[in-house]
């Protein structure tokens, strides 16, 4: 417990804390995450944190409110490292399965099927643009254009229909 005296100022009051907290909470933090550097950095940031509210905590409640912090925010770390991982496996998986199938002719294919569309007829070209790059709705397109929702639907079927025929060769 830190019972400060009452003519002690708050830089001496934190001082004498700090100093008799810190080692304690490096070690709590080490065996929590298995890190010490990772622990000196979490007691840090709650040491830091313990300065800006120091005179908001109450006297006798300061060494629970930093175990408290430390033991929270090792936690939080440890659940945020976790999130990493599985992001990091995730795009490894990801960038796995583009090399296994091969992105090359994927790439090739997705370059065919854009120069086809492009040389689709007008009014075609527009509207499949439109719908596809644009991601705007057959009603919104129609709008646009001045065209019922219908004409923009047979217009993305003949693209559509076109598509499919010249990527079979």
């Amino acid at each position: 417990m830190f019972l400060f005296h009452k003519n002690q100022t708050k830089r001496e009051a934190f001082g004498q804390m700090f100093t008799e907290m810190y080692p304690r909470m490096v070690r709590y933090a080490s065996q929590l995450m298995g890190d010490g550097e990772e622990a000196r950095d979490i007691v840090s940031e709650v040491m830091e944190q313990a300065w800006k509210h120091f005179d908001q905590l109450d006297e006798a409640d300061r060494g629970g409110w930093i175990y408290t912090a430390v033991r929270n925010t090792c936690l939080n770390r440890m659940k945020h490292l976790q999130v990493e991982r599985d992001n990091a496996k995730a795009l490894y998986e990801a960038t796995l399965a583009d090399v296994k199938s091969n992105y090359r002719e994927h790439e090739a294919l997705l370059q065919k099927a854009e120069t086809i569309a492009r040389s689709l007829p007008e009014p075609t070209c527009t509207i499949l643009r439109l719908c596809y790059y644009e991601h705007l709705t057959y009603r919104e397109v129609a709008q646009q254009l001045g065209i019922s929702p219908d004409t923009v639907k047979k217009h993305i079927s003949k693209a559509l229909r076109t598509l499919r025929e010249a990527m079979k060769e």
